[in-house]
């Protein structure tokens, strides 16, 4: 895999989430609707598995090849940066639903 690649990687998988993520929070906002409350647990409960499996397989990959883990701990982290933003359109997505 050339450099980029595995940063665009991680940036793909965050982005992904991310705006899914941001689809179901504004759609609850806006809608005040459960289904996309629903689709944001969902999100949550298929989506950190995922996270992690690409986090492992990325942790896997520069163990094996070396000379690509800088880059591999920069889609990491482009990765890691889900947790504190799904934390945060969790606790925003609950109190919407009290």
């Amino acid at each position: 895999m050339k450099d980029s690649e595995i940063i665009n990687l991680g940036k793909a998988v965050f982005g992904i989430f991310f705006s899914v993520g941001t689809l179901c929070l504004l759609g609850a906002f806006i809608t005040k609707n459960d289904w996309f409350a629903g689709a944001g647990y969902l999100l949550i409960v298929f989506g950190v598995p995922v996270n992690l499996l690409c986090i492992l397989g990325l942790l896997t990959y520069s163990a094996i090849n070396t000379s690509k883990f800088k880059e591999c701990m920069i889609a990491i982290l482009i990765l890691t940066a889900n947790i504190p933003i799904a934390f945060t359109y969790t606790v925003i997505g609950l109190s919407l639903f009290d």
